[in-house]
């Protein structure tokens, strides 16, 4: 007669080598090709939840022997366990998942600290197959639950029971294709949300960059065929007013140009330095004037929307190399099973 122990072994056992962990169980499947489906109670109590139980090898093989069922049979030397030949398992392929979906639920409502064993002891009189806990990214216990049951008539039944609590707490209960349809659906919402919120910040007009005023001068005086760099402008400008250029807006080649200085007034007092507004710098004789009124105005708002214009285009920039290298950057490798049931 088989006491509780040997009830929580034999069912943690029957989970290894059943129908719906054997079949997507590759680790268990690898060491069944070894030794005519032999596994040894050494390997199997590799698995935690069984070393909870025990650690015992003899009462391990002395439980299963007390099986009602007889799906897993022991070895003569009782040091290994395999899967009953006479009952082999289903392959899992795309008809196996539609059978299953069809008689799985999933249910709500079980304390974050709740061990598997006593799901499972209080869902047995429920006609399952099979329980398995939702566990978050950090591995701890969601709550929830995805349980198989024997029949599509026995997860009907469970499903639309009117009340079925757990220590007080009444079960959230839905079939598994509704809960997975549903948070596909929160899911795409959650995305569409969040590109009608990006799409709403993009479209927002950026505040206006605001700059010093009495800070930028216009200079003309070049020829065609006369070369200038923004270096020797630069240069020169630090030279005579002892000051530096914030930018100089101006490119070799070109006949004029503007320099804006940093602070406020800072164009006023270089221009006042020069003899009759002219600046030397090398062989050129430039003719320099403040920017004021309506036409200082114009040239900032152009100056302050070829910035945020930019600024865009790099933030474009960035987030298109992000998802080049999201999509292309990353390298496979084998993920290591880790035995949780």
């Amino acid at each position: 007669m088989a006491n509780d122990l040997d009830q929580q072994i034999i069912r943690q056992i029957e989970y290894y080598f059943g129908d719906i962990n054997l079949p997507k169980d590759k680790f268990l499947q690898e060491k069944i090709k070894e030794d005519e489906g032999w596994v040894p109670l050494e390997v199997l109590l590799t698995f935690k939840r069984l070393a909870a139980l025990s650690t015992d090898t003899e009462v391990i093989a002395a439980a299963v022997e007390k099986s009602e069922i007889k799906l897993v049979e022991v070895s003569e030397d009782r040091k290994k366990l395999r899967r009953n030949p006479e009952k082999p398992a289903p392959e899992m392929d795309d008809e196996r998942r539609k059978e299953l979906m069809k008689r799985t639920a999933y249910a709500k409502g079980f304390p974050l600290d709740e061990e598997l064993n006593s799901i499972l002891t209080f869902l047995e009189a429920y006609g399952i197959e099979s329980c398995t806990r939702r566990s978050s990214k950090d591995h701890k216990f969601k709550g929830s639950c995805f349980i198989i049951f024997k029949d599509v008539d026995k997860c009907k039944e469970f499903i639309e029971k009117e009340t079925i609590k757990y220590k007080d707490t009444e079960l959230i209960r839905k079939w598994q294709s509704d809960y997975l349809e549903g948070k596909k659906k929160e899911i795409e919402e959650r995305k569409k949300a969040k590109k009608e919120k990006k799409g709403k910040a993009d479209e927002k007009p950026e505040k206006p960059l605001e700059f010093p005023k009495g800070a930028v001068v216009h200079f003309k005086g070049l020829e065609e065929g006369q070369t200038l760099t923004r270096e020797e402008l630069r240069d020169k400008v630090k030279e005579v007013g002892e000051t530096d250029v914030a930018f100089v807006d101006f490119s070799k080649g070109d006949l004029e140009g503007y320099l804006r200085f940093p602070e406020e007034d800072n164009a006023v007092e270089f221009v006042k330095k020069l003899t009759d507004g002219e600046l030397e710098v090398e062989t050129f004789k430039l003719k320099l004037r403040v920017l004021q009124g309506e036409e200082e105005e114009e040239y900032l708002k152009k100056t302050s929307d070829t910035v945020i214009e930019l600024r865009k285009k790099q933030k474009q920039s960035s987030r298109n190399n992000r998802k080049r290298k999201g999509n292309f950057g990353g390298h496979g490798r084998d993920a290591k099973a880790k035995k949780n049931e």
